[in-house]
């Protein structure tokens, strides 16, 4: 995959710098520094949590971060579009119409999983998981003929193909994905009547549950105060609504409602901003750029550097009513133009990732 750095702050990154100049040193010191014990205390060492801006549109990938100030820009291989992308305890995994990839944003590496082999079955859709106790990553593929595959990054193991053993059900192709406390949940249709439901995937110890939805399924996954949270609605009058799971095995939510917050932004802003998602800390984001009033392909042809200041993204806190800002530059106007992105487009597939870290983790 190409990657394209497009601008940021080097001096902040000396330590990453310098663990990757060690490991083409000597074997002694990749050793050293591949082991889970060093990876997790750079982790715990590095600079607080930061969060990733993540816009895709058909081969192309744009990723800005802040407060490290820096921007990537990626061109997916092999003719493919992307599909999917999560961030997991630092990897971003990146699902494409023709490949699954994991990318280390901190070491600048990426890793192509490799299919299954002989007739173990064609990769339909997956995810990646963390386990925080043996630390360790694994990524969970769902394959053709009902079956599903395991593959544990960093080790010289093979896919593990499952074909019994766990509940009967089928994923739903849907962005609905999220790996929280070792555990990933996905959107699934369960049984012989194709409900609607929740499977949940315990990464260490490799077990399956099947969770039933506390209400209707239009919402889209969070995590909210480290458990698994289902967002029904997100914007509007209505306020904030959210289920939280709090015992998987009885299907126990509860349920919170938190009322439309008042932010000190000009009435252009509410209006054109949107909630994208919740912070480990219980913050809601939202998410806003002036570029979203620009709603025909010919007002693209007009724009300038001045009239882009990137991306306005608000923190706000319920618990104690208040609310922070921070700016992104993003990407710059020459690549808005060259994707003729309008601005409810740029809004609307614009992901956040609100508590990216970094991770020594070799692909």
């Amino acid at each position: 995959m190409e990657q394209k750095k497009i601008h940021g702050s080097s001096s902040t990154h000396d330590d990453r710098k310098l663990i990757g100049r060690s490991r083409s040193v000597s074997k002694l010191w990749s050793s050293i520094t591949t082991t889970p014990c060093f990876i997790n205390l750079f982790a715990a060492r590095s600079s607080q949590p930061c969060a990733l801006l993540i816009f895709s549109k058909r081969d192309k990938l744009f990723v800005f971060s802040s407060p490290q100030a820096e921007s990537y820009q990626f061109t997916i291989p092999r003719d493919g579009f992307l599909q999917r992308y999560d961030s997991v305890h630092g990897l971003v995994y990146l699902e494409t119409s023709t490949q699954l990839m994991i990318w280390n944003p901190t070491m600048k590496h990426f890793f192509t999983l490799p299919e299954p082999e002989g007739s173990e079955g064609k990769y339909i859709t997956g995810s990646l998981g963390y386990d925080p106790i043996d630390c360790k990553y694994k990524a969970l593929c769902h394959l053709t003929g009902d079956k599903i595959g395991t593959l544990t990054l960093g080790s010289q193991e093979s896919w593990r193909i499952l074909s019994q053993g766990f509940p009967s059900h089928s994923r739903r192709m849907s962005d609905c994905v999220i790996c929280i406390n070792g555990v990933i949940y996905y959107q699934c249709f369960s049984g012989l009547s194709l409900a609607h439901a929740i499977m949940s995937f315990h990464v260490r110890s490799e077990k399956f549950h099947l969770i039933n939805y506390p209400s209707r399924d239009g919402c889209f996954f969070v995590s909210y105060e480290g458990r698994l949270a289902l967002m029904v609605s997100s914007n509007g009058h209505s306020g904030i609504e959210l289920w939280i799971l709090v015992y998987a095995e009885n299907h126990e939510w509860v349920y919170k409602h938190f009322p439309t917050p008042y932010l000190r932004q000009t009435f252009w802003v509410l209006r054109d901003m949107k909630l994208k998602v919740v912070t480990d800390a219980g913050e809601f984001i939202y998410v806003y750029t002036p570029f979203s009033i620009y709603t025909r392909r010919g007002d693209l042809i007009h724009l300038s550097s001045d009239d882009w200041s990137g991306f306005i993204v608000i923190y706000f806190d319920p618990k104690e009513n208040s609310s922070r800002v921070v700016k992104f530059l993003g990407i710059s106007i020459d690549d808005l133009k060259r994707l003729r992105v309008l601005g409810s487009e740029l809004i609307e597939g614009l992901s956040v990732v609100p508590n990216h870290i970094e991770s020594l983790m070799s692909l």
